[in-house]
């Protein structure tokens, strides 16, 4: 999901007890220009800061729980950090309303209705739903698509909720939950940034797989599940759709992994999935008997909410077709050669192949008007030794280009004009003995490098989630062989992303007139 520089410049500037991470495309560079030192250092200083604004927040044991004030605070310095990691809001007026309005009736059935909750759909594919102090909540876009209904919806805002509100719950914990909903965002930032172990930073209720943190107690997930299931109970939602959205959610894992179980998942650092499922069925036929009436679901409403938002990549994030990246903010296209398999990520792009080369793109500030070649030598390869060094021009914009030897292999390194703030770059990283695989990759990969006209950028569309009506005679599996999704990750497996979008097992049948999820353009 990678912005041209200029609209990265804030950095963000969260607590994180790590210390300075080097970028994968520094790494292949000594960097020790001052430039780059100056950029460490101002790291370091709010590495340090955010380090200091978070020891009293450490909880632990004995230790005193902040103040409703304080996490009111906390919540709302740490909002617009989270909006700019993760995508920006997305921007949907009928589905923003129907979330507020779901998270209102919540709200007001909660052990705390007197808090100002706040719901924001978030701009990624990641299924993800969590929760900052001061009721500041967050679902994405990936997880309203993975939910079949609005009472699976009150489910996950209920689990949130009580994550912020369990010390006053009936059950309190001598930990104080606000500080590791904290810790757990920082945790989920850093590790899908650097990759880092996070389990010392807390927990988050991160279902997506690719930010799996640790923390929370087995004792705090069951507690957060069932003060969800009382919530949404006397919202008057049916309280058994959060146990089917756990399940959904352990197909989905099932599905991302390829048909396996697997450890990268919201469920390997939580209650095991199947006896969590069952705690929470039972927990939810209990508030049943207690309900009046019996709980609404909301199947209609919700798809048809969810009808048009777009899935996988946005086009201001940038998106994979296959062996393309194609980008409108930054009107650009370039194809990765044939064997790579092809991922967006938060802050670059990465392309890998099987005899371990690797293809790096991403964007970086450069001093104004800065020459990709001053750039290329004084900056990104500092200190040290360029050969094969060539000034050239792709697609009709100035560029640089170097081989150097790296502690592990070699580095293609290419540096592109991209305006006068910013810098493209394009590393081919190579294992010893692979360097003249490393130089045909960039030599592929140059000829495949294109900016686009206005009109081209504008034309880049995303992924689209659309319901329509299953017709006489169509099947699971002729459904899915329609679906227009080209994943990132490899995994074509569109009829088992078909069951999991909509809930469906591998014996179930689909009736005419019954509505469904498709991808399409």
């Amino acid at each position: 999901m990678l912005y041209p520089a200029e609209l990265r410049d804030h950095e963000l500037k969260i607590a994180a007890s790590i210390p300075f991470v080097q970028h994968p495309l520094d790494l292949v560079a000594g960097n020790g220009s001052p430039r780059h030192m100056k950029r460490r250092f101002r790291h370091i200083l709010r590495t340090t800061y955010a380090l200091a604004l978070m020891l009293p927040l450490a909880a632990c044991g004995g230790m005193t729980l902040m103040s409703e004030a304080d996490e009111a605070k906390i919540g709302a310095q740490q909002h617009p950090n989270i909006i700019r990691e993760y995508g920006g809001v997305y921007e949907n007026v009928k589905l923003t309303a129907y979330v507020e309005a779901v998270m209102a009736r919540i709200g007001q059935s909660s052990d705390r209705p007197d808090i100002a909750y706040r719901i924001t759909i978030l701009d990624t594919p990641m299924v993800n739903a969590f929760a900052l102090p001061g009721g500041y909540t967050y679902v994405t876009r990936g997880l309203l698509a993975l939910a079949d209904n609005e009472a699976e919806l009150a489910g996950v805002i209920g689990h949130e909720i009580a994550h912020v509100t369990a010390r006053h719950g009936a059950r309190r914990h001598t930990a104080a939950v606000g500080t590791a909903v904290v810790a757990g965002v920082l945790g989920a930032v850093l590790n899908a940034r650097t990759g880092i172990d996070t389990r010392m930073t807390g927990d988050l209720i991160n279902v997506g797989g690719s930010a799996i943190l640790a923390g929370y107690s087995r004792d705090n997930e069951y507690e957060a599940d069932n003060l969800g299931i009382k919530a949404m109970s006397r919202a008057g939602y049916e309280p058994q759709a959060q146990a089917e959205l756990l399940q959904s959610l352990a197909a989905f894992s099932t599905y991302q992994s390829g048909g396996k179980e697997t450890k990268a998942s919201w469920f390997s650092t939580h209650p095991n999935n199947q006896a969590r499922i069952a705690k929470a069925r039972e927990k939810a036929d209990a508030a049943a008997r207690n309900m009046t009436e019996p709980g609404q679901i909301g199947t209609d409403r919700h798809l048809q909410m969810i009808d048009g938002m777009v899935f996988g990549d946005s086009a201001r994030q940038g998106i994979v077709r296959g062996q393309r990246f194609e980008h409108s903010a930054l009107a650009l296209r370039f194809d990765v050669p044939r064997g790579f398999a092809l991922k967006n990520g938060m802050r670059r792009v990465t392309a890998t192949h099987a005899n371990k080369v690797q293809i790096i793109f991403d964007i970086d500030a450069r001093i104004a008007n800065e020459t990709p070649e001053a750039y290329l030598r004084s900056t990104w390869a500092a200190g040290q030794k360029l050969s094969g060094f060539q000034n050239l021009s792709i697609d009709g914009k100035a560029a640089a280009l170097g081989i150097m030897k790296t502690q592990n292999g070699s580095a293609v390194l290419l540096a592109i004009d991209g305006g006068p703030k910013q810098i493209m770059r394009f590393g081919v990283l190579a294992p010893r003995g692979q360097d003249s695989a490393a130089e045909a990759a960039m030599a592929s990969l140059r000829r495949k490098i294109d900016f686009l006209t206005p009109q081209q950028a504008a034309a880049i569309r995303p992924y689209r989630l659309r319901i329509v009506k299953v017709k006489e005679g169509e099947s699971v599996a002729s459904l899915a062989r329609k679906m227009r999704f080209d994943p990132a990750d490899g995994n074509m497996d569109k009829l088992g992303l078909f069951r999991v979008l909509n809930g469906l097992g591998e014996n179930d049948r689909l009736a005419a007139g019954s509505r469904v999820k498709v991808i399409a353009d």
